[in-house]
């Protein structure tokens, strides 16, 4: 018997026990994906918690250390008040435009509402950007030759 012929009843061209067989393997797989992710879920407040007891801890010494994360965190809001005076004086900010980025960001679990400038930003900047790299690709490269009616 030839055992490029299937032997059993085919759909398709396709041995129906053989598919039977891989979708039963994948269906097990998934199964034991499930049970595992179902029983190696962490805690994700532990590493919180954990970070609060040292910071307490320390306090509690008279150790208080400087973090860097109040520096980031002014220099992230530099960098917004750099974005927002641009775009302030490109008479591109709209208190509505701002709220309604603002929330959309809040919905999508971000807090932070400086990233609305660079979101706004980015909005302004980035069909620039593409805009530049599609004219030199096509016109200044070459890229698509083929392309000479649509030029």
């Amino acid at each position: 018997m030839d055992p490029a012929v299937p032997s059993g009843p085919t759909l398709l061209g396709f041995d129906v026990i053989w598919v039977a067989t891989i979708l039963s393997a994948v269906a097990t797989f998934a199964v034991l994906l499930a049970i595992y992710a179902a029983t190696t879920v962490k805690d994700p407040m532990a590493r919180r918690v954990k970070a609060l007891n040292e910071r307490r801890e320390q306090l509690k010494a008279g150790i208080v250390a400087s973090t860097n994360k109040r520096r980031k965190l002014s220099n992230r809001n530099e960098a917004a008040d750099r974005v927002r005076s641009i775009l302030g004086s490109f008479k591109m900010l709209q208190d509505d435009q701002i709220k309604k980025t603002q929330q959309r960001l809040m919905q999508a679990g971000i807090r932070t509402k400086d990233l609305a400038f660079f979101i706004i930003a980015a909005r302004f900047v980035a069909p620039l950007v593409l805009g530049t790299i599609a004219v030199l690709v096509i016109y200044v490269f070459n890229f698509f030759p083929t392309w000479s009616f649509l030029r």
